[in-house]
């Protein structure tokens, strides 16, 4: 990371000045851990008796006025926001016009606000340069920072940011508990297929394979957005697995798409007898089209939003770095490096920047390095990089075929065999 030049680009639009009241805001999809950032920008700013000002739905709050001070947060308080999933401020999706980029920085200083930081991901950061620079043509005085957040891990220039090994964690739990139940099942239903986040980065999806605990163990094949999809070929591996091991789970990113860019089941794929078309995500497309072509049983299964902001798969390396996120935007904005987003890791002190506007509005993909689209699985180099990130993770489950594996090991060791 080119910190220096992080260093120069912020200082070029600093106030100069110690910010004393900092706005706040959440803005995109929520996370597991994204209110452990929002501690850490209020506990750090109390440090510094800074004021801090939380915008309810993000710029929709600061429109109507709707906004709350925070700077008298107690402790215990703090605590339990860094232990509650989704968004503690709401967050917006609102689009933001030209318009809206010039009324933003104005109005933030109207209300008395020296600074802003945006917790979010990569269209957040895209937002905040052009707040940033809209302040700066106006003649403003206000300082913003990033803070990032995103649980598909798709923010170009850091390793990895907080949400995603929350995220992470809990398909790798689902995707077990779901593949263990067709297991039992599968003399009436044969396929899963299993949809997660991920539009254009499959980062969810292949952390779906931390599951796996043998190779006859799903999840059995996994398919990335990265990939061109062919529909031909996915019925063949469905087949070859389901022929082997008797069930068969795929996971897929929702933004798989075929060579064309075409969405799969972004189309109607059959005639029902009653007439009606079927439309659907992509799971549900495959689902269907196993079932009409293979003649098993398959089922599709989206894991929805619980898959961002489940409280109890909360991993703790994602909640602390969350939270060291937080504090750590302030440490910047009160050394007048502002026009950054600030990046950590947990396991090493302090922070780095990256100018705005070299992150904003861009996406990171899964590396080659990671992922063998012949055997349509993760590599060994992607599960021994993951698993610092969901924290501790151990398969501790009895099958029938582990429980009669050991008895024929505690029968040879006895002599009895």
């Amino acid at each position: 990371m080119n910190i220096a030049k992080a260093e120069k680009t912020g200082s070029r639009r600093s106030t100069g000045q110690y910010p004393r009241s900092l706005a706040v805001v959440q803005t995109g999809g929520s996370s597991a851990v994204i209110n452990s950032t929002l501690a850490g920008v209020v506990q750090e700013a109390q440090k510094a008796r800074q004021q801090v000002w939380g915008y309810q739905n993000a710029f929709e709050g600061l429109l109507a006025d709707a906004k709350y001070e925070l700077s008298y947060m107690e402790y215990i308080d703090l605590q339990r926001l860094r232990a509650t999933p989704g968004a503690f401020l709401g967050s917006s999706r609102l689009f933001l016009t030209k318009k809206l980029f010039e009324e933003i920085p104005r109005k933030l200083v109207q209300q008395g606000m020296d600074a802003l930081v945006m917790i979010g991901g990569n269209g957040t950061m895209y937002a905040a340069q052009k707040i940033r620079e809209s302040a700066e043509a106006q003649g403003l005085m206000l300082q913003v920072i990033g803070a990032p957040k995103t649980v598909d891990n798709d923010l170009e220039g850091i390793e990895y940011a907080p949400g995603f090994g929350s995220a992470a964690r809990y398909i790798a739990q689902a995707v077990l508990d779901i593949s263990i139940d067709l297991e039992t099942m599968k003399t009436f239903e044969q396929v899963r297929i299993i949809e997660v986040m991920g539009r254009s980065a499959g980062w969810l999806a292949a952390a779906s394979a931390l599951a796996r605990h043998g190779e006859a163990t799903a999840p059995h094949l996994i398919y990335l957005p990265e990939q061109n999809f062919d529909e031909e070929e996915f019925l063949r591996e469905i087949r070859q697995v389901y022929e082997r091991f008797g069930f068969a789970v795929a996971v897929i990113g929702e933004g798989i798409h075929d060579a064309c860019g075409v969405p799969i089941g972004n189309a109607p794929f059959a005639e029902l007898t009653a007439g009606s078309k079927i439309y659907g995500g992509a799971s549900a497309y495959l689902a269907d089209m196993v079932g009409q072509n293979l003649g098993v049983r398959a089922r599709c299964q989206n894991l929805t939003m619980a898959q961002r902001s489940f409280g109890p798969m909360r991993s703790s390396v994602d909640e602390k770095l969350a939270y060291k996120i937080g504090c750590s935007a302030v440490q910047a904005l009160n050394t007048k490096k502002d026009g950054n987003m600030v990046c950590c890791h947990p396991q090493q002190h302090g922070y780095t920047l990256l100018p705005l506007g070299e992150v904003g509005g861009k996406e990171k993909c899964v590396p080659e390095k990671f992922y063998n689209p012949q055997h349509k699985q993760v590599t060994q180099e992607f599960l021994d990089w993951l698993r610092p990130i969901v924290g501790p993770w151990e398969y501790k489950y009895l099958s029938l075929a582990d429980f009669m594996e050991s008895l024929d090991d505690n029968f040879k060791k006895s002599g009895k065999i």
